[in-house]
């Protein structure tokens, strides 16, 4: 069976892997002796398969599992569908670059983060096929505002410490923080904390506020209920101020062209879990099946992100429009290795 090299450290890949679910189960829909068949299939002709992954689904601090899962990719895929596939998987940032590659055709499968998909799904460019689920539902989560119990509102935070948890490089948390404390009237990130920090990893950010050194701090629902699961005093001694829309942060998506393994590929997809290799992996990341892509799945992330842009400035707003990256404010120092190309506040 196949094993892949980050099982061994099931809580970081728990903790910071979300969005690698779309690609992993996409290409790990094996059954019984699986890849047997490796060597007659390498005799057939080869077929070529381009996978493109958004950049912006990784932090910094799991890039090199996600190398390493997309390696695998290539040497499941032919088992998948049964074919000679060489495949090649590009790791992309740049969001015009993954859209030149769908207009031109060079693309024939994308994971991408929620923004992106939106993008270029309501450009006619690319359909949604699946997303990773829980109890039967999408895999939206919430980001929280963690506090301790003395703090019970979010004018008692001015002047205060606090942690963000970069979940990806989308930064979620910065832009719902920013759009939180404009709705309250209460100014900027950067104005209304005190010194602060972002981080890649979400234990720098719980942690500290459990033991009293920073004020607040915001992660995602599912680190939440992962960090109470392995330290049930969190639960008792922090709680929730505030609560944003659940975002998605990732969706497997198909260009709208034709394709002779289009079926193929979206079927592997949805039945997944029905796979010894498939059920491992889904055990790992403690999910549900993947589920069949619906537009209503998106429509919280929507709402998430053009909240936000309700708050930009004019110019800010022309940054957005470019990259669709949030704002990280200068001022926040920087844990957990390098952030990517996020924009700086002014």
């Amino acid at each position: 069976m196949f094993q892949l090299p980050f099982t061994r450290r099931r809580r970081r890949t728990l903790r910071e892997l979300p969005a690698l679910l779309g690609l992993v189960f996409l290409v790990s829909t094996l059954g019984p002796g699986q890849c047997s068949s490796k060597g007659s299939l390498a005799a057939l002709p080869p077929t070529p398969l381009n996978i493109i992954v958004s950049e912006r689904l990784f932090s910094a601090a799991n890039r090199n599992d996600a190398v390493g899962a997309m390696k695998i990719w290539s040497d499941l895929t032919s088992c998948i569908v049964h074919l000679n596939i060489v495949s090649t998987v590009d790791v992309i940032g740049s969001q015009s670059e993954i859209r030149r590659r769908v207009l031109d055709g060079t693309v024939d499968v994308l994971i991408l983060d929620g923004v992106e998909f939106v993008r270029l799904s309501d450009a006619g460019l690319v359909e949604g096929i699946a997303v990773t689920s829980e109890a039967g539902h999408s895999g939206a989560k919430p980001y929280l505002l963690l506090v301790n119990q003395q703090t019970h509102s979010l004018s008692q935070l001015r002047s205060k410490r606090a942690i963000f948890y970069l979940r990806t490089d989308s930064a979620a948390s910065l832009a719902w923080i920013a759009t939180l404390l404009a709705q309250n009237h209460l100014g900027r990130a950067e104005t209304f904390f005190g010194p602060s920090e972002i981080s890649t990893k979400a234990s720098n950010c719980i942690l500290p506020l459990f033991f009293g050194r920073v004020d607040a701090c915001v992660v995602s629902s599912g680190d939440w209920e992962v960090a109470k699961e392995m330290n049930p005093q969190l639960g008792k001694q922090l709680k929730i101020l505030a609560q944003s829309s659940p975002v998605l942060d990732g969706v497997s998506a198909l260009p709208r062209k034709p394709s002779a393994h289009r079926q193929q590929i979206i079927a592997t997809t949805l039945t997944m879990h029905s796979y010894p290799a498939g059920s491992q992996i889904l055990a790992v990341f403690k999910s549900g099946p993947m589920i069949a892509y619906r537009p209503e799945y998106l429509d919280s992330t929507r709402k998430f992100w053009d909240d936000y842009i309700q708050i930009l400035t004019p110019a800010e707003l022309a940054g957005w429009n470019e990259s669709a990256r949030p704002i990280v404010p200068r001022e926040f120092k920087r844990k957990g290795g390098s952030l990517g190309d996020l924009s700086e506040s002014r």
